[in-house]
């Protein structure tokens, strides 16, 4: 597999973050909210954070979306006024019995 992190040993926040485009720190954001794959050695805060590129072209792959088509728009609003509609008429039969 082939993606934006082409080298094969591990690493670190810095480079990650120059990749994606984004400060360092939100990379240690995203390992604090475990939002992103990371490998851990060590404990506390002596313990290195380190990133699997592989791991991280799938993740990028993963978190990648596709513009939604007019047809894909129009089944979810109809989908979405089907279910107001059936929330609506619940809460209209609990009032109702009270």
């Amino acid at each position: 597999m082939t993606g934006i992190f082409e080298e094969k040993a591990l690493l670190t926040a810095e480079k990650v973050a120059e990749v994606l485009g984004v400060k360092p720190s939100t990379i240690m954001k995203w390992v604090y909210e475990k939002k992103i794959p990371f490998v851990k050695f060590g404990e506390g805060k002596k313990s290195i954070v380190m990133f699997n590129p592989k791991r991280l072209n799938r993740w990028v792959e993963e978190n990648s979306h596709e513009p939604e088509s007019e047809n894909e728009k129009q089944k979810r609003h109809e989908k979405s006024k089907k279910t107001n509609r059936k929330v609506l008429e619940q809460f209209n039969n609990a009032v109702a019995n009270i």
